[in-house]
């Protein structure tokens, strides 16, 4: 038996996923990555990956090694 989808842990995983507590004792989910429910209603979601997609990639990498990207909201 073979499953098609990633479960939460895998997806967590994937898109660099963080649970932080908040000031006011709340838990954020955060994350590196876009989840593929952002993903899916992006305009990069066209079914492949493109040179547009493969840009934004290594934009989003290069912001991220250089400190510039944070990580966003994820939920």
């Amino acid at each position: 038996h073979f499953d098609d989808e990633l479960s939460e842990e895998e997806v967590d995983f994937i898109c660099g996923t963080y649970y932080v507590y908040t000031n006011n004792g709340c838990i954020e989910k955060l994350s590196w990555w876009p989840r593929p429910q952002a993903w899916a209603g992006s305009g990069l979601d066209v079914g492949f990956w493109s040179a547009r997609c493969e840009s934004w990639f290594q934009t989003r990498l290069e912001n991220i090694r250089q400190g510039v990207s944070r990580r966003r909201d994820s939920s």
